[in-house]
């Protein structure tokens, strides 16, 4: 008998297996974040990724921020008109773009598809994992979130702007102008470090550790990196939103 067939009889061991690249891969961020690790990366290899994580990613981005967008326009302007306040719709939907709905839509989609392809890679992978094999992805990664999270900011608002006044806004001025009276600093703030520190890192990190575990097995590995990304991006984007604005006041 085994070690794993051991611990599959202890209560809620399948919780504690499933959760296990979670660990494995916060021993890899310690063992990764070196300085040295960054010093030999590949021009060429850092190039290729940012290609596939950024420009072939445009689309995703490009569609779902429209999606979105006037998915919660709707429901805003719907909601609002009920109390003649459809003027202000700008307001809660910046807010819910910036706060939550960007986030927890399009960057956890991208995130879940960066995740995925590690994992099958890393799982077939000869190279070293701290120092050759996540260094290139972990700062390809982090490039291109900057310009993909601006690039959907963009989109969505752009969007959500020209939809409004055709379901009882009365202009996109009107809207535009209470958006910009809604949205702080940190809201902006938050967006970023939700898009940049944590969506993209963890996803780096999990699907590197799910692939490395999964070597010497033939179980699908893509679908747990998924998930295991997914509900990392859920909880630590909650964490980041409680830091920032719990008792109603911003703390970042």
């Amino acid at each position: 008998m085994n070690e794993t067939t051991k611990i599959r009889k202890i209560p809620g061991s399948d919780f504690i297996l499933w959760m296990t690249p979670v660990g494995c891969a916060v021993r890899l961020m310690f063992e990764t974040l070196r300085p040295g690790n960054f010093l030999n990366i590949s021009f060429r290899e850092y190039k290729e990724h940012c290609k596939w994580m950024g420009p072939g990613q445009f689309h995703l981005v490009a569609f779902s921020s429209v999606l979105v967008s006037i998915a919660l326009t709707i429901q805003c302007v719907v909601e609002l008109q009920k109390y003649q306040a459809a003027d202000i719709s700008g307001m809660a939907i910046s807010i819910g773009l910036l706060r939550e709905m960007g986030p927890l839509t399009i960057s956890v989609a991208w995130c879940a598809i960066v995740a995925a392809r590690i994992s099958e890679v890393a799982r077939n992978t000869s190279k070293e994992f701290a120092g050759k094999f996540i260094p290139v992805r972990l700062l390809a990664a982090l490039t291109v979130s900057v310009p993909l999270g601006a690039y959907g900011l963009i989109i969505g608002f752009v969007t959500a702007a020209l939809y409004a006044p055709l379901i009882g806004v009365n202009s996109a001025m009107d809207f535009a102008e209470s958006a910009r009276v809604a949205i702080t600093d940190t809201d902006v703030a938050v967006y970023f470090i939700k898009l940049i520190a944590v969506n993209p890192v963890l996803a780096v990190f999990i699907g590197s550790s799910c692939g490395m575990i999964e070597k010497d097995h033939s179980a699908p590995v893509s679908a747990k990196a998924v998930s295991l990304t997914v509900l990392g991006c859920y909880l630590l984007n909650l964490a980041v939103t409680v830091a920032a604005f719990i008792e109603g006041k911003p703390r970042i």
